[in-house]
Order: structure tokens, then sequence, then C-alpha cells
């Protein structure tokens, strides 16, 4: 039977249990306001004892509940690039609850975690989270391990889009001519920024996807780069997925650039760079890639240097399909090359090109009509 005490001006609670080896263990609560409340909660456990419910697991934090939970029913079967996204939602889970137990996440926190998700991550990826999430609690009820479903009428909110607007963060045409001829000397082991920033102008690549790119995606046959996931400069430097899942895809770029790419490699072989992750930009000075602070220095040198616009590193992304769309390839390709989910981003995004281009468009249409 489970005990009851006064303590001070609240009540506590101790439950004692057997595992299913005999052991015997006790969850204890304090804090309730009266001897009621105190009851109430000794003899909602006291039947889940009789109902067989797993009290023991019910007291772990959730993030080693679902990591028993991964182990037990879903790790011997999934494929390894499901794997990385489990281990992927494992660590959110373990960021933000940190060692709350699995019993004590109520609905409200849990909204708050997703809400905290969607802020910095697209639909995709906070949706995979809590799908994860809700299998994980609905076995756990199976189980006898919780009573409710913490999971149950919680939303997806509005997350975080692919993109934010252009703005004034891109380059003209000629300004992006003038910042290649500065950048394409500079680029070499030992100044990776300026390959950095070679390679994002000349794909559209994101940051992340551009730090975390290794030798085996570099296919110098038919000259193009895969991007297939990111490097987490903010965390352990380890890869993390790609924003979404479009965001994976082949890249082509031209042949110049994977000149420098074979220049670069040849470097770190020669002078025999530690490179545990075979990443391309590691270079001789840092055992890291350029921080996002480094390639930004780039550019400012270059802006003061050469009079261009001052833009970002995520300006240079902007930079190139603005070109592309000035050098009207179509809008579909462009939202592809850039790893859109929906070509409506890319039109959303890029609104200042189009606008530009749609008179030039309406006379082409004009013309083309005056001609039948």
């Amino acid at each position: 039977m489970a005990s009851i005490k006064k303590k001070g001006a609240t009540w506590a609670v101790r439950v004692s249990f057997y595992d299913a080896d005999g052991k015997r263990h006790f969850k204890n609560k304090s804090g309730f306001r009266t001897k009621k409340e105190a009851e109430f909660y000794a003899q909602k456990h006291e039947m889940s004892k009789l109902h067989g419910d797993d009290l023991l697991s019910a007291s772990k934090p959730f993030s080693q509940y679902f990591t028993e939970w991964y182990d037990t029913y879903k790790g011997p079967s999934v494929s390894s690039s499901t794997k990385d996204n489990y281990s992927y939602s494992l660590m959110k889970i373990t960021e933000f609850f940190g060692d709350t137990k699995i019993s004590d996440v109520t609905r409200s926190r849990y909204q708050t975690f997703l809400n905290t998700l969607a802020s910095n991550y697209a639909r995709e990826t906070v949706a995979k989270i809590a799908g994860h999430c809700r299998a994980c609690v609905l076995d756990a009820i199976e189980d006898g391990v919780l009573q409710r479903n913490f999971t149950m009428r919680v939303s997806v909110p509005n997350c975080a889009d692919t993109e934010r607007p252009v703005k004034d963060n891109y380059l003209s045409v000629k300004d992006m001519m003038t910042l290649k001829e500065y950048v394409i000397p500079k680029c070499s082991i030992r100044n990776m920024s300026a390959a950095m920033v070679l390679t994002s102008l000349l794909t559209g690549a994101r940051y992340s996807e551009v730090a975390g790119l290794t030798w085996s995606d570099i296919d110098t046959k038919k000259n193009t780069i895969s991007i297939n996931k990111t490097l987490d400069y903010k965390g352990d430097g380890d890869f993390l997925p790609t924003k979404t899942k479009s965001s994976n895809r082949f890249v082509s770029a031209p042949p110049y650039l994977f000149k420098m790419f074979k220049g670069l490699h040849e470097n770190q072989l020669a002078q025999n760079i530690s490179n545990p992750l075979d990443l391309i930009f590691l270079g001789s000075h840092s055992a890291h890639v350029p921080s996002d602070n480094a390639v930004n220095k780039v550019l400012r040198e270059a802006h003061n240097k050469l009079g261009i616009k001052k833009i970002t590193f995520h300006g240079l992304r902007h930079t190139h399909a603005s070109y592309l769309l000035y050098k009207d390839i179509n809008i579909f390709l462009i939202s592809q090359r850039l790893g859109h989910s929906d070509v409506g981003i890319t039109q959303r995004v890029y609104m200042h090109v189009i606008d530009e281009l749609k008179q030039e468009q309406t006379e082409k249409i004009t013309e083309a009509l005056e001609q039948i």
C-alpha cells in the first residue's frame, strides 16, 4: 500500500512496487496541498499496479525511454538513413526536456516543444519529430507506462520557411562578376573561406550545406555536387540532415569550380591534414571548417576593397538564384536547384526579380501577338 505523510504545510506520497525481477522500487511525490490530493494520487498508482502498468519506466526521463523504445521496436528493422532521423529526434528531445520524466510531460509542455522547433525548422522536420514522439507515446500507453497521451490534440504550428524574403541581400550581375574574379585567386588550402564563398556563389547552397560537403559528394566526371547533409556547426561539428527532404539534391557547376576542388584535395593530402569526416573545406590553419563569421569577413573585405554591395553569405544564395532568373532559366528548375519543397517558396522569395522581369515578359508577349 502507498504511504501518505504530512511534511510541513504539504503532503507526500510514497508508492512501493516490484519490477519483473522481483526487486522492490519506490515512487515518491511531494508538494500536495491537501491530503485528498495525495490520496487521489496514491489511489491512481495503486490501481496502476493492479493493472500491471510499468511504473518503473514511467519514472525514466523521456529521452531515456525514447532511446529504449527505439532500440526495442524500431532499431532492428529500420534503414541507416532512418536511424539518423531517429537520432536527430532524440537529440532534440534531450535538448528540450532534459531529465524530465516521461510521466511528467504535459500536453502544454509538449506543444511548447513543437512551437520551439517550428521557430527554427521546416514543417517536414518538425512533423517527422512529432511523428516519432507520437509513436513512442502510443506504445508507452499500450505497455502501461503512461495513462494519457500528451501528444493528443496538439498541432505542428506554422514553421520557419526554408527562406526569408530576399529584400536587398543580393548582388547585381556586375557585382557578382566582380566578386567572382576577386575570390578565385584567393581560393586555396590557406583560405578556405574564399573557396566556400565561390562554391555558394556558383551553386546557391546554404552555409551549412557548403560546410558539410565531403569529397565523396563531388563527381568530377559529371561536374555535379551531391548536397545530402549539413554540418552541425553550432553543435558538436558532426553531420545533420538537410533542412527538408527536398533539400537533398544534385547541383551542376562550371568546370573551373571542380578544378579548384582538385587543387584543394591534392593540398590536403600533401599536407597530411587530419580530416576524419573527409570534409572539403578543412584547411591548413584550423581543425574546423571556416565559421560563418569567417566567410562573412571575406564578403566584408570585398565590399570595402571593391565597392560592391555589402551582403551576407546567405546573400550569395540569393545572388545565384536571382542571376539564373535574369538569365531566363525555368523557375521550376531553379526551385529544385535551391532545394525548395515548393516552387511557391521560390516565387515568394524572389518576387523582386519576378516583378522586374514582368515588364520585359509583357513586352515579349505583345511582340509575339503582333506577329499573328
